[in-house]
């Protein structure tokens, strides 16, 4: 709440724009007749709205803030329904179970992210560009598990008696943590084409992680339940489950963004964008599980796995010779790789500038991510008034349709868009969702 009223106290102290030359040529009245872009209303870009190097200070302003929020999960399978429920704590209802049962082949593929905060910018007049520092939270999932792995989580082993299901390349990720960032964006002019470039330095504060993988694994149920055998090949690293303080560090990491972006003034604009290329090293307290065993359980039902932990494997009543084959636990420093993200996109005004079109490709580093094509249609409804449509296939969801409406005034904008309306207002029926937001002020 200090951050909005922050926002709302600097929109008061804005000051005012640079006056036009109020003596125009015929020729120039033509082309101000003509709606131009502007650059704080939509993302050439992107498509959604959390690219730090999109925007561009409007012309008399030297300084902007913006507070953002964006949301977005995809699966190949698994209504978004179910990400709600598993996020907030909440209960899936067997409905829902049962789609993600019906759609899924093979395997469930799964990830989402969550980006929040608040950026600061600042125009520097000799140097003629720009630097930032930005503050963010940020969270990341990612989950791959056969189809039987995700029927044994919700539904438990009694539907697999007597029979053996794999278990064999699970790969679970799950990253909390807080970003603060530095950076600079500037622009060369050529004459006729122009070459703009950006690149930014964070410090990750690492609140939560949790990293589980397994190999050659399977899981053999008895008839009537007599006992149960699994062959396991596990590594789980574990950094601090639950809450935290803001002032805790688990774990420490670095990362970098970049940007490049070639342009012909407002004839067409080519940008690649690569971001969170770091790593994170968690040190305080962390806890490991690894090993490659075969273990019988005698008339043991399975844990809950949807609520999987740490205190799983102590929590279970075993005799001392089932323990002893259980994964070795230990309290190992270990490193992991951020999952790094890149865009490539091309951008073209039509209809007097009233029409921009953009098309991108972009990638996430997760397994068998498929790279997500999008096109976005940004109509300018009035020279500060836009609304947006993006259609997009690819990533985990394989379809996306979103729209985004945007609105400034004098010293402030806003905008608030779905990359993928469908599961939005239907999350319990349709695999992929996002929502996000942003209000800016510049002066």
């Amino acid at each position: 709440m200090k951050i909005f009223f922050l926002g709302l106290l600097l929109i008061g102290l804005n000051s005012s724009l640079l006056a036009q030359d109020s003596t125009k040529t015929l020729s120039e009245a033509r082309d101000t007749a003509s709606i131009k872009p502007n650059p704080l209303l939509y993302n050439y870009t992107s498509s959604s709205i959390t690219n730090v190097f999109n925007e561009d200070l409007r012309e008399g302003a030297n300084n902007r803030i913006t507070i953002d929020f964006d949301y977005a999960a995809n699966s190949n399978s698994v209504p978004v329904g179910i990400a709600y429920s598993m996020i907030f704590k909440g209960a899936v209802s067997k409905s829902v179970k049962d789609r993600g049962t019906k759609r899924m082949k093979d395997q469930l593929r799964f990830e989402d992210f969550m980006k929040t905060g608040i950026t600061y910018k600042r125009y520097l007049k000799k140097w003629d560009g720009f630097f930032y520092v930005s503050y963010h939270h940020r969270q990341m999932r990612n989950i791959l598990a056969p189809k039987e792995a995700y029927q044994l989580a919700f539904y438990g082993n009694a539907m697999f008696e007597n029979d053996t299901i794999d278990l064999s390349n699970i790969r679970f990720q799950n990253f909390i943590y807080n970003q603060i960032a530095v950076g600079i964006k500037k622009k060369i002019d050529y004459g006729t084409y122009q070459m703009q470039f950006g690149a930014g330095l964070s410090l990750l504060q690492v609140i939560n992680n949790q990293d589980i993988s397994t190999k050659d694994s399977w899981l053999y149920t008895a008839p009537d339940g007599e006992y149960i055998d699994v062959n396991y090949d596990l590594t789980f690293n574990n950094s601090k489950e639950g809450g935290t303080s803001f002032t805790d560090f688990n774990g420490i990491g670095g990362s970098g963004d970049f940007n490049l972006g070639f342009m012909n003034r407002d004839k067409w604009k080519l940008t690649l964008d690569v971001f969170d290329v770091g790593f994170m090293k968690f040190k305080k307290n962390p806890m490991n599980y690894n090993g490659t065993k075969m273990v019988h359980f005698q008339g043991i039902g399975i844990p809950d796995f949807t609520s999987f932990s740490s205190q799983t494997f102590d929590n279970l009543n075993l005799d001392s010779t089932a323990k002893a084959n259980l994964p070795a636990k230990s309290s190992n420093e270990y490193t992991l790789f951020v999952p790094f993200s890149a865009q490539l996109a091309f951008s073209k005004p039509l209809l007097h500038n009233k029409l921009v079109l953009t098309g991108g490709l972009q990638y996430r580093h997760f397994s068998k991510y498929l790279i997500y094509g999008f096109v976005k249609a940004n109509y300018f409804i009035k020279p500060d008034m836009v609304f947006s449509v993006t259609g997009g296939a690819g990533n985990y969801s394989l379809f996306n349709l979103g729209v985004e409406f945007s609105k400034s005034w004098k010293y402030f904008d806003f905008a608030v868009g779905t990359s993928n309306l469908i599961g939005l207002v239907a999350p319990s029926h349709y695999t992929g969702t996002g929502l996000y937001f942003r209000l800016g002020t510049s002066f």
